[in-house]
């Protein structure tokens, strides 16, 4: 039983109905935009850092930022042993630096001290609640950031969702809620498991090129016939 209420037009379709919107919109963005990584590292603890680094910065500026981390510091057990304001200095470019900066430190210090040493892996031999958890205690470490780093790294299938999801799948009308921290469980109850990835960062690219939070290109877009923004719902 979810212990959450559905809110999006689709929820009032026959679920046969639903799940065949579901599926063709997901095979759709599949097909346009393939099932890229976005730059994420494949090991938990970089892609930790990376996703921290990610909120509320560009991609490039981000990716540009974790990149010159990766020069600074030959193990993420140099970074915890620097001073802190080498790594505010460092973090400056991305904005929040100094948010950021002891967000990442605090967190790898938990990490150096809960696993005695500064890895992840060991999270794959859990539960995904289990680990969903622990990551959230993590300083920074939202549920959006766990679910990224469970789904990239740690093989789960869930649903982050970032702006871009929460966006698209709105004017889709597959939720209305107006936070896209609110949606987790309502999306991964809509979204088959094994589709999760591939939605998430299509809809990324698709809201950084088409989907965008101001003019869209409706006329545009390759799924515009199933969206309630569009229009496209009654005629689908």
């Amino acid at each position: 039983m979810q212990s959450f209420k559905r809110t999006g037009s689709i929820w009032g379709l026959p679920a046969k109905r639903r799940g065949q919107i579901v599926r063709r919109v997901c095979e759709i963005l599949e097909h346009e935009y393939g099932k890229p990584r976005l730059g994420n590292p494949a090991d938990p603890i970089d892609d930790l850092i990376f996703v921290m680094l990610s909120n509320r910065t560009g991609p490039v500026v981000a990716a540009r930022t974790y990149e010159r981390l990766k020069s600074k510091y030959k193990t993420w057990s140099d970074l915890v042993g620097d001073r802190l304001s080498e790594l505010i200095k460092i973090l400056e470019p991305a904005g929040l630096s100094n948010k950021k900066s002891r967000q990442i430190l605090e967190a790898l210090t938990i990490i150096q001290n809960d696993f005695g040493t500064i890895d992840l892996q060991q999270l794959k031999n859990l539960a995904s609640n289990d680990v969903e958890q622990y990551l959230v205690t993590l300083p920074g470490v939202s549920l959006k950031v766990a679910k990224c780093i469970m789904m990239y790294t740690l093989g789960a299938e869930v649903l982050p969702v970032d702006a871009h999801v929460h966006r698209v799948a709105g004017r889709l009308g597959w939720m209305k809620r107006r936070r896209a921290d609110q949606c987790h469980k309502e999306l991964e109850a809509l979204v088959p498991p094994h589709r999760r990835f591939a939605f998430h960062v299509d809809c990324i690219l698709h809201g950084r090129s088409a989907c965008k939070p101001r003019r869209p290109s409706c006329t545009d877009c390759v799924i515009n016939r199933y969206c309630e923004f569009y229009g496209g719902v009654k005629n689908a």
